[in-house]
């Protein structure tokens, strides 16, 4: 899994090769819901193994070009090239229900653990920035955490932007 700064780099590539040739990219940021009650209850090596459940599931689901990252904490980046919306949405829901099964079988059982994706798609339309790109992928994951957690949101001009000092402290890179 790349870090956030080699994650932030190949992604401005990408999107700079893609922007070329007016193909789309998606970003998917994921947040683990619960991870903080995970890490109290059962204790910081449980934890690192639900980090490691997580990305082993996104990674069963993935494609060898698709990029994976971690945001940081509990918060992971995922940016698929050159497929439509839909895909990635049905990709998410894959890899946020592979999660919550994962979750039940693993033993320990990860009690509530489970995944709040928000997606956000580079195109002509929105254009190629990845800064604007992740805003907008961070605005629809906020949507999912505010709507009730362990769902995908996909983003839209109608998603409330998250509070104002939130969305000030968070960036790509």
């Amino acid at each position: 899994v790349l870090n956030r700064q080699g994650f932030a780099g190949e992604l401005r590539t990408a999107l700079e090769h893609l922007a070329r040739f007016r193909r789309p990219l998606n970003l998917m940021l994921i947040d683990m819901d619960n991870f903080k009650q995970i890490n109290d209850r059962l204790g910081h090596l449980v934890g690192d193994q639900s980090l490691k459940l997580v990305v082993g599931v996104a990674r069963e689901h993935l494609d060898s070009d698709d990029l994976v990252g971690r945001f940081g904490g509990d918060e992971f980046m995922i940016a698929c090239a050159d497929q439509p919306l839909e895909v990635t949405a049905a990709l998410a829901e894959a890899i946020r229900a592979g999660v919550v099964k994962a979750a039940a079988l693993h033993d320990p059982v990860l009690p509530g653990l489970s995944l709040s994706i928000g997606i956000a798609q580079a195109n002509e339309q929105f254009g190629y920035r990845s800064e604007t790109l992740f805003h907008r992928a961070d605005t629809a994951l906020y949507a999912a955490k505010n709507g009730g957690r362990n769902r995908v949101v996909v983003s839209d001009e109608s998603l409330p932007p998250p509070p104002l000092l939130e969305a000030a402290t968070r960036h790509l890179a």
